[in-house]
């Protein structure tokens, strides 16, 4: 990159050779009304005041056109041109304003003929020499103004105007920080004029909508698909008659997680790293290779685990990663002997807790009930009990309530089991005692997994872990509890953890191609009868239709390469949400569900193209895309303030945290207020980029190490300046694919502010439809306008090229063209 243009010195010394030179010659002097003393002026004040040194500066640099601009500032980058009149031009008694301030420009025109003919004559300069910025100036009066506005005539703009020798002496800060090298190189004054400009913000097309969130209701055939499709895909991990099966076929460990992933194995590899700290990595697993299952995580020989149980393991992942798969499968993934050996008490609070008073309620609750239903030991019988507290039965018989067992026999007894239930009433010690007898007396090793607790609130989540701590204290018991790493992150910092030295497991995302596949292919043996499921072996009705679909939609995410970066990459790593993403694909009233059954019959070898899913993801059960109708896409193009060039600077900024420039530490992240004045060299302004922030966060396109806007609430008030920030897989797949396919400019057209007039119109008329042609020819529009928007920003990155991205991803527009003349 080249390096940024820079004064030899400071602003203070810049200002004290200025009171040098107007000290020497006094603004009343007579000799400043010679034009060479006036150009004279100029050319020390930008040498000596400025900084400007002859390896930045350009004299007399020839137009192309026969003209020649007196100065060219930056040089061969040419950022600025300033024209100074060395005939003895004043430009007038002008407007007051204030010393250096923002000014409109037409007045200032109308009222010198002079100053609007010299800027004119400049404009003519920047226009043949492609610079942005301009300056006139006479000596004392100098004005400084944007060569090029999108959607104003530049003459018509906002200009900074210093109106004399005591404005520039003044306000000499405001000179230094527009015109010095380091000013000019940023770009400083194109930034704080367009500030100054309030354009209304056009309305969107979906504005002008009768129904602008109208709902498309399936049809009977999409019900059904739809139906099956749930039990077949999702509630056949529920099925316990199944769950072995289930798992030995369906789960992925995630050694392979970067496979189709946009996002560097380091990134991936340190994906919690802050999170979990320096906490210790827990040893009680290995990973044991299973054939085509690959390498499966598995609990190493219960012996050698008693060291290991004094303290909870804290098993880290993001919501929808698999966590409760990774438990259920480890369990299901043990040799029968040792199953048989296993007390697995897997406590969901997802599902199974939220009538409960609390969290301890439920695990005193749950637990008993589990042990006698499924392990055939009743915790609350009397011989338990009796077996349980035997020591403190002979106490009792030492005790004087023990002498009446000679003397009332029946009195005895009574007082005894008042004694039992005593015990007993101390619901917490009784059941941590029982679990220690259990596995005293059966040999039996007890694990505890307490699951889902990151699906409650931040205080259930810590109530839960102050419970694992509890019952792993006992030291008998291998107790996991699952959390959020932001609420571990939390915890530790100011809540029930920070107390605690914790052992950490991290959960991955695996591979969520090969999780659909494998489910799929699992539910299709199901369908057909290869797998016994009571519930689908009494359907009958469309049973068929979903095994074509599932065939058909099986062999597309098998051989599209496309279609596997799409589902890998937008659901960000959660198998929950890819599993829930392909569920509602099947029977979605944006898709054709009839079609792909019916082409599947006739050919037997029907790939559905990756349009149909992404336009499913866009669009959900809705007619037309709105912020709310996508649980994966954000309308990137969508601006806070009424700026055109804001429509790229999502794109841009996810793009510069994907690249391999700029100051990031070892995970990644890179500092808020780096980010912010890398955007502010493009023109935007730091308020546009803190919404942006803020928004890419709340939705997953960029992160936070412990994922503030997203999970942990940051009050408005607060700018993300402070935060580290990184790019996710969903902001690169937005930023690098999505944006430039026909589906995805379909989709937002309608949800996009255009404030080209012609454009908007068309856009808006055309939106509504849903013939191709129509929607073809509201692409079409959008690309021009959008195209038209990047070619007049004064400045792009080397980092981002929207029109490349367009190109790249022409295919998608071309086969709509094709389908348009099929038909």
């Amino acid at each position: 990159m080249t390096e940024p243009m820079q004064a030899p010195y400071e602003m203070t010394q810049g200002l004290a050779a200025l009171k040098a030179i107007l000290e020497a010659r006094p603004a009343s002097s007579s000799e400043w009304s010679e034009a060479s003393n006036r150009f004279h002026f100029v050319d020390r004040l930008l040498r000596e005041c400025l900084g400007w040194q002859n390896t930045y500066l350009e004299v007399e640099f020839p137009d192309g056109d026969g003209g020649r601009a007196d100065y060219i500032l930056g040089k061969s980058s040419g950022k600025a041109v300033l024209e100074v009149k060395r005939e003895a031009v004043h430009f007038g008694d002008l407007p007051i304003g204030k010393p250096a301030s923002v000014r409109k420009m037409s007045p200032l025109l109308k009222c010198s003929k002079n100053l609007e003919d010299a800027a004119k004559q400049v404009v003519g300069y920047c226009s043949l020499l492609g610079v942005p910025l301009a300056v006139v100036s006479n000596g004392p009066q100098m004005m400084v103004f944007q060569s090029s506005t999108s959607g104003y005539p530049p003459l018509e703009g906002e200009c900074f105007f210093f109106n004399g020798f005591h404005d520039i002496l003044e306000k000499f800060d405001v000179l230094w920080r527009l015109l010095s090298p380091e000013g000019v190189s940023e770009n400083r004054a194109l930034k704080e004029i367009s500030q100054y400009r309030v354009p209304r913000m056009p309305p969107k097309a979906s504005d002008f909508f009768v129904e602008p969130k109208k709902y498309r209701y399936r049809s009977v055939f999409q019900e059904e698909i739809q139906s099956l499709s749930s039990l077949l895909l999702e509630d056949l991990e529920d099925s316990k008659d199944l769950k072995p099966s289930f798992y030995r076929d369906c789960y992925v460990a995630d050694e392979a997680n970067s496979r189709h992933l946009l996002l560097s194995k380091k990134i991936l590899a340190a994906r919690y790293k802050r999170s979990s700290g320096n906490a210790s990595t827990q040893s009680a697993f290995e990973m044991v290779s299973e054939g085509r299952r690959g390498k499966q995580p598995k609990i190493v020989d219960p012996s050698v685990l008693g060291a290991m149980t004094s303290r909870p393991i804290v098993v880290l992942g993001d919501v929808g990663v698999g966590k409760t798969s990774f438990f259920e499968n480890l369990f299901y993934g043990l040799p029968d002997a040792q199953k048989n050996s296993t007390v697995f008490l897997h406590l969901n609070l997802g599902l199974r807790a939220t009538m409960a008073e609390n969290v301890k309620t439920f695990v005193l609750q749950i637990v008993p009930k589990v042990l006698r239903e499924e392990f055939g030991v009743d915790i609350n019988s009397s011989k338990f009990c009796e077996e349980l507290y035997e020591s403190e039965l002979q106490d009792f018989d030492d005790s004087p309530a023990g002498m009446l067992k000679d003397i009332d026999k029946v009195e005895y007894t009574k007082a005894r089991v008042v004694f039992l239930q005593g015990k007993m009433r101390d619901a917490d010690a009784h059941l941590t005692a029982s679990l220690s007898q259990i596995v005293k007396t059966t040999g039996k090793q007890i694990v505890v997994v307490i699951d889902n607790a990151d699906q409650r609130s931040f205080d259930i989540q810590q109530e839960a872990f102050l419970i694992a701590q509890e019952l792993a204290e006992t030291g008998s018991v291998l107790v996991f509890v699952a959390l959020r790493p932001s609420t571990y992150f939390d915890s530790k910092a100011r809540g029930a953890m920070s107390g605690y030295k914790n052992k950490v497991l991290t959960i991955s995302p695996p591979p969520a191609d090969l999780v659909i596949q494998r489910r799929i292919a699992f539910a299709l043996r199901v369908a057909e009868g290869k797998e016994n499921h009571q519930t689908v072996n009494n359907i009958k009705l469309q049973l068929n239709s979903v095994v074509l679909f599932l065939k058909s939609t099986l062999r597309s995410v098998r051989s599209n390469r496309e279609i596997q970066r799409f589902l890998g990459n937008i659901t960000g790593g959660n198998t929950r949400a890819v599993v829930e993403l392909v569920t509602s694909f099947f029977g979605s009233p944006n898709v054709d569900s009839e079609k792909i059954v019916r082409i599947e019959t006739e050919t037997g070898n029907y790939k559905v193209p990756l349009h149909e899913f992404t336009k499913h993801a866009l669009l959900g059960d809705f007619a037309y895309f709105h912020p709310q109708s996508s649980q994966y896409a954000c309308n990137v193009f969508d601006p806070s303030t009424p700026d055109p060039k804001e429509h790229f600077l999502s794109s841009i900024l996810i793009s510069y945290l994907a690249a391999s420039s700029g100051e990031r530490d070892a995970d990644g992240f890179m500092f808020g207020e780096l980010i912010i004045s890398e955007m502010e060299k493009y023109g935007f302004r730091s308020a546009q980029t803190r919404s942006a922030l803020r928004v890419l966060a709340s939705k997953r396109l960029i992160e936070t190490p412990h994922s503030h806007f997203r999970e942990i609430v940051v009050p408005a008030s607060e700018d993300p300046d402070k935060f580290h920030f990184r790019a996710t897989s969903i902001g690169i797949y937005h930023s690098r694919y999505w944006i430039g396919t026909f589906q995805f400019l379909d989709a937002v057209s309608s949800d996009t502010p255009i404030f080209a007039e012609e454009a908007r119109e068309l856009v808006t008329k055309l939106a509504p439809s849903f013939q191709i042609d129509d929607r073809y020819r509201k692409v079409v529009a959008f690309i021009d306008y959008l195209e038209g928007c990047w070619h007049e920003m004064d400045y792009v990155p080397d980092y981002y090229d929207f029109p490349t991205i367009l190109k790249n991803q022409r295919d998608s527009i071309v086969s709509v063209e094709r389908a348009i003349r099929r038909h």
